[in-house]
């Protein structure tokens, strides 16, 4: 444990000089300093010298570049937390318990250096003129020599451009560098205000374990505390988004808006907006983003909050239960989860590292049966009706029996549950019996029941409800709906984890879900041995101390090779070097996974999100695919539909073409017989033939007529004499 609760750095080479010294130095001031490492930059001032005041250091490029480094040899040092100071003007948020500087930056005796850094202090922010002083060693430092780290295309002495009010947005969850980086950067392109929005509500349903999010409250005075101590002059206006949009697009002050690469189109969506309301484009400045160096399988490459979240999984987030009516032995975890959370599948696993497992659903089914605990004073409270021909109770019937009747429900409950918490204590004695170190309540209602009281510890399955309702539909035969309804019935999943010790997601693959179960039963000391150990020594095993930085920073350390109980080296095994090889071969597989996803992004136009927001969220996999499904089925409509307006269109060719072949006829036979028709008998002259011989008809009957021929003859006469 470092020896001082805080501290600042005070560093004086050129800015230029830092990124490549930045690791050194910050991992030589982490082992003096376990919680804020305050950093004052004044390139250019002697602390040995003449007493000089203090500057804020000079916005432009390469101060940028120095705080990327800064911050990204912080992200190396989990729990670090770094604040690099951008003006000063006020007493710090919490005060500095060491000052520190390179002593390659301060040759010469030490004492003058210590009593400059001592004047700076109390000058610049308040600090006490007693506080101890000490200098880092000059390989700590490292070589302050050599071409400066940058750009060559960049103007060293560019300056940033400056704005009155400049807006920012994001989750902020778990304040980690990159978002110190963006809110710096925020701080040095600002004169006057900056507007904070803090997503809340319905924009982090999306996120990867919103459960995790810290709450809204804490996350704006954690942001709070971190800006008013980097630069006091500016005044913070922190609002709650609860929209895509926010201020930012009714601000009629605002000049900028900073943006990284991922939310940039989100910022010209803003612009958008603004010009629809009659408000002029706001500047986008954009950040570059932060690349992890240590970031794990299944986590984003950038230093990201998911992936913050994402190593909280099994480890333990608060302190077990101290409890003296808990045994000392074995240690009781209770595992609880939704349905479809995956609770069995690491109630198998936890079997399988030696825990004793009682499943409380069995336990359920045995107080039900004749004879059992609870069979007569359910047939007592419900009646007989509920019993099937053989004597035994008919789980189906009594459920419709309480089905949306909470009074008739918790009269079961208040019958059944005491007696599966009955004998599951019965169960741990017999683990206890068996010289059982670790025993495992699987439980659905453990938390519901109240039964946490039996535990040491509560272990939470969580998973995101589209993933359940999937799971459920598959599982089960359900309707989509009626998988919603039952999940709706039950606890929260944030209901749950904020009764949890460990909290486990089995979101992913299965080796992603031992790897967490692992960690949360062997790294965090649940292993026999290690109990055993402690418990001849009359103690229960000290989880509490599995908690290392949790309590003093958002991110616990997980690692291995930093576990308390982690033992000497050892030469890696065959089954290791397999487990290694197929993590690697795993890692190809996702990042072929993760490009496949995001090219279908580029593909797909619906995936281009249109409700932007300044923390422009990033879209899952499940809606990639579903809107790429959606796309997929409306290219086909659309290809339907486009054939049939090509089949219409050759209907209709055709007959223009049967029209044009006529007309054609018509025009050919008019142009060979110019004349016809000209000599063509009127109606009028065929109206009398036709009468003429009409009247010859009429006449045969009073006439004797030899022949038909003699009635031809005499009209034609007639008709002749009607041409001529």
């Amino acid at each position: 444990m470092p020896p001082f609760a805080s501290g600042l750095l005070v560093l004086t080479a050129p800015l230029p000089a830092l990124p490549r010294r930045a690791a050194g130095l910050v991992a030589a001031a982490a082992g003096l300093v376990a919680g804020p490492l305050y950093v004052h930059l004044q390139p250019g001032l002697r602390l040995g010298g003449p007493s000089a005041g203090p500057a804020a250091p000079p916005a432009g490029p390469a101060l940028l570049r120095a705080l990327a480094a800064l911050y990204t040899a912080a992200a190396a040092r989990r729990g670090l937390d770094l604040r690099v100071l951008l003006g000063p003007g006020r007493r710090l948020a919490r005060q500095p318990g060491v000052l520190l500087a390179a002593a390659a930056e301060a040759p010469g005796p030490p004492e003058p250096v210590q009593l400059g850094l001592q004047r700076l202090a109390a000058a610049a922010y308040g600090c006490p003129p007693s506080l101890p002083a000490l200098l880092l060693g000059e390989d700590a430092a490292g070589d302050a020599g050599g071409d400066p780290v940058g750009d060559p295309e960049q103007d060293p002495d560019a300056a940033l451009p400056e704005f009155l009010d400049v807006a920012v947005g994001g989750t902020f969850d778990r304040l980690h560098g990159a978002h110190r980086l963006l809110l710096s950067a925020c701080c040095l392109l600002a004169r006057r205000r900056l507007l904070a929005g803090v997503a809340d509500g319905d924009l982090l349903r999306h996120k990867v374990l919103p459960e995790l999010i810290e709450p809204y409250e804490l996350r704006v005075a954690k942001l709070r505390e971190f800006l008013e101590d980097v630069k006091p002059s500016l005044c913070y206006d922190i609002v709650p988004l609860a929209d895509p949009f926010g201020p930012s697009v009714t601000d009629a002050n605002l000049q900028c808006l900073v943006v990284s690469q991922e939310t940039r189109r989100g910022g010209e969506a803003v612009n958008k907006k603004r010009l629809e309301n009659g408000l002029p484009e706001l500047a986008l400045h954009e950040i570059q983003l932060m690349k992890d160096p240590d970031h794990h399988q299944n986590e984003e490459e950038k230093i990201s909050s998911s992936s913050l979240r994402q190593r909280l999984l099994g480890t333990l987030l608060q302190p077990p239960r101290q409890d003296p009516a808990l045994p000392l032995r074995p240690y009781v975890i209770g595992l609880t989860g939704g349905t479809g959370s995956g609770k069995t599948s690491i109630a198998k696993l936890l079997g399988h590292l030696g825990a004793f497992v009682i499943d409380a659903d069995k336990l359920g089914h045995a107080v039900y049966v004749p004879g059992g605990p609870a069979y007569e004073p359910v047939v007592a409270a419900f009646g007989a009706e509920i019993l099937n021909e053989d004597g035994t109770i008919n789980r189906k019937v009594l459920g419709a029996k309480v089905f949306g009747n909470q009074e008739r429900l918790k009269s079961l409950t208040d019958i059944v549950w005491p007696k599966i918490a009955q004998m599951a204590k019965e169960r741990i004695r017999e683990a206890e019996a068996q010289g059982k170190a670790v025993c495992v309540l699987d439980a659905a209602v453990l938390l519901e029941a109240g039964w946490q009281d039996m535990v040491h510890e509560v272990w939470t399955a969580i998973i995101p409800e589209e993933e359940a309702v999937r799971r459920i539909v598959a599982r089960d035969g359900l309707t989509e709906e009626a998988a919603r309804r039952r999940l709706q019935s039950q606890m929260t999943n944030r209901q749950r984890v904020e009764q949890s010790q460990v909290v486990l997601c089995t979101l992913w693959e299965p080796d992603i879900t031992r790897q967490q179960v692992d960690a949360a039963y062997g790294d965090n000391g649940l292993d026999s041995a290690l109990f055993m150990e402690n418990a001849r020594k009359g103690s229960i095993v000290s989880r509490a101390n599995s908690i290392g930085s949790t309590s003093a920073s958002s991110v616990p350390n997980t690692d291995d090779e930093d576990s308390d109980y982690h033992q000497e080296s050892f030469k890696e095994s065959y089954k290791d070097q397999r487990r290694r090889a197929h993590t690697q071969a795993e890692q190809k597989r996702r990042d072929a996974i993760k490009k496949g996803y995001n090219d279908l992004q580029a593909i797909v136009p619906t995936c281009e999100q249109q409700d932007f927001s300044i923390s422009s969220q990033k879209l899952s996999k499940a809606i990639v695919l579903q809107k790429t499904i959606d796309y997929i089925q409306f290219l086909h409509k659309e290809k339907k539909k486009q054939e049939e307006e090509v089949s219409t269109l050759r209907k209709d060719v055709m007959a223009l073409k049967i029209m044009k072949v006529n007309y054609e006829q018509i025009v050919k036979a008019h142009q060979d017989n110019p004349n016809e028709g000209k000599n063509q008998i009127s109606d009028e002259v065929k109206f009398n033939v036709f009468q003429g011989i009409m009247d010859s008809l009429f006449q045969s009957f009073n006439a004797s007529v030899s022949t038909l021929q003699d009635i031809v003859i005499g009209v034609l006469h007639k008709v002749k004499s009607q041409l001529f």
